[in-house]
């Protein structure tokens, strides 16, 4: 029995050790496959992102060989239209020159010429009239001659041919003889006449050209001095110009010296109160430290100095920035886009420099996109929640505030949050719908602290009913709440036998403008929380009596 049990016992404990050993294994296999998978997901990962680097890098490098070309050509006819437009310029500037010189030197020459020109004219006159007396005279001496030797041929032919008809024609002989008599005479008659008409239109045409030349010689001395008391206008008109831009830029330098010297002046001593205030900073720390310094307090800072010393690049303000940004801009799974928003929440409230580089990337757009695609459900509510801290911390800073205000239907979005989210805003307690009440409020506060903002919005339809309803539902809910708290308050006195007396509420009033959460001062107010007080900052800001 005893030999029994122990084979017994031995065979079960077998049993047992194998079952246990195989559900190691299974375990173990089942947390090899997932180490496995994960590590395959980790290189897919990477690969996938090394193909998306490669591929932005050969588009960038497609699209900027395709940018080049067009830059070369573009450059190449602007330079070839500014050699154009200077060659132009420089013709224009040669041409007006020479036209001033010619218009001078005709001035003189003019004057000079009309002397030369009487003399010659008076010359020259004499001398026409001798050279065509001469002309005409050779003229006359040449047609005489002509028709002299013409009619010495004429009577030797007609005498030979009487000669050799005298016989047979005696009787025409005398009748012949007449005709060439007249023909004689008839060509010397046309003669005379024609040397007369000769010398009337010589005479009638050197009266016409001296008319025609005292009309000109009138006619271009006019013009002349036209142009020339033109010219001297114009001259007069530069010259009181060019003294006038003198003294104007002798003014303008003596106003920028004063300003430039003021500047420096400012400058040096903003140095000097600089380097004093850093020098006295230094002198109290280290008073402070040799006064205060304690174990813990030595033993705090080497930790931070330790803290600083391990902190990992990708935990950096700005690299947190750029891969939110990334996952906001690229990726649409909701816990990407909600880690997203959490980190450049926190990074827009923390740094300038990102809400600049966050309005830079043009992300304002798809925030708003964002808000107006979610519902009603938590996981939309906690993206709605960033998204309007996020652009609360925007609106804070007055280089980013008008970017958040330009965005299209930035307003309606505002409204249409304050509509959907105005029945769960009845507490101070920070709950999601009362805390993205109060900060659309909030938010559409500061946007509208302009008057030009404020003159838009109010063009826009409904605008007033809506707040209008708004703020009558906040104060009612607000109402009961209190008179709820109220009688509450009134039941305990009354089991404690204790007295209540209610404190009569101020009248709410706007507060100054609120400065962003990097401005570490003392007198720096918090943000809104009450859901009543921010809908009368927002009826504040757009005047509307309630």
């Amino acid at each position: 029995m005893r030999n029994a049990s122990i084979t017994f016992q031995a065979a079960y404990r077998g049993w047992k050790v194998r079952k246990e050993v195989a559900r190691w294994h299974q375990a173990a296999t089942v947390i090899q496959s997932a180490f496995r998978k994960h590590r395959e997901e980790v290189k897919f990962q990477a690969m996938r992102l090394s193909a998306i680097i490669i591929q932005r890098y050969y588009r960038s490098c497609i699209l900027q060989r395709q940018e080049r070309e067009m830059f070369l050509k573009l450059k190449k006819s602007t330079i070839t239209l500014q050699v154009a437009f200077r060659s132009w310029c420089v013709r224009r500037d040669i041409r007006r020159q020479n036209q001033a010189a010619i218009v001078i030197q005709s001035f003189w020459r003019c004057s000079v010429q009309k002397r030369i020109f009487q003399k010659k004219r008076e010359t020259a006159v004499k001398l026409q009239r001798r050279v065509r007396a001469l002309l005409l005279g050779r003229l006359e001496r040449n047609n005489y001659i002509r028709m002299r030797k013409s009619s010495i041929t004429l009577q030797s032919h007609c005498r030979a041919w009487i000669a050799r008809r005298q016989v047979l024609e005696r009787a025409k002989a005398e009748r012949r003889l007449y005709f060439t008599s007249a023909v004689f005479h008839h060509l010397s008659a046309i003669k005379i006449q024609r040397a007369l008409r000769s010398h009337w239109a010589l005479e009638s045409a050197k009266r016409q050209i001296h008319c025609v030349i005292t009309i000109q010689r009138c006619v271009k001395a006019r013009q002349q001095r036209r142009r020339y008391l033109e010219d001297r206008r114009n001259v007069v008109v530069a010259q009181r110009a060019v003294k006038r831009w003198l003294a104007r830029r002798q003014k303008a330098a003596s106003v920028i010296q004063q300003a430039a010297r003021k500047f420096l002046l400012l400058r040096r001593q903003k140095r000097v109160e600089q380097g004093i205030v850093k020098a006295q900073a230094l002198w109290r720390g280290h008073r402070s430290r040799l006064l205060n310094d304690k174990a813990k307090v030595v033993k705090l800072r080497h930790r931070l100095r330790e803290v600083s010393a391990c902190v990992r690049n990708e935990d950096k303000l700005c690299n947190k920035t750029s891969s939110a940004l990334d996952y906001l801009l690229r990726y649409k799974h909701f816990s990407y886009i909600l880690e997203a928003l959490r980190n450049l929440e926190t990074a827009t409230r923390l740094s300038p420099e990102c809400c600049e580089r966050l309005v830079e990337s043009g992300a304002t757009k798809i925030i708003f996109t964002l808000v107006r695609c979610c519902n009603r459900s938590v996981p939309c509510m906690d993206v709605i929640t960033y998204s309007i801290q996020i652009l609360l911390n925007l609106s804070k800073y007055h280089k980013t505030i008008e970017v958040v205000y330009s965005v299209e239907n930035s307003v309606e979005t505002l409204l249409d949050l304050l509509q959907r989210y105005r029945e769960k805003a009845g507490d101070k307690v920070a709950e999601k719908g009362g805390s993205i009440f109060t900060k659309a409020c909030f938010l559409l506060a500061l946007l509208l602290q302009d008057k030009h903002r404020v003159v838009e919005v109010m063009k826009l339809p409904k605008v007033l009913d809506r707040i209008s309803s708004i703020y009558r539902l906040t104060a009612r809910k607000h109402k009961m709440d209190a008179e709820r708290t109220v009688t509450k308050q009134k039941m305990n006195a009354s089991i404690n036998g204790s007295f209540f007396i209610q404190a009569t509420p101020r009248k709410s009033r706007p507060g100054p403008k609120f400065a962003p959460d990097w401005v570490l001062r003392k007198d720096k107010l918090k943000d809104i929380v009450d859901p009543l007080r921010a809908i009368q900052m927002v009826a504040n800001t757009l005047s509307i009596v309630l």
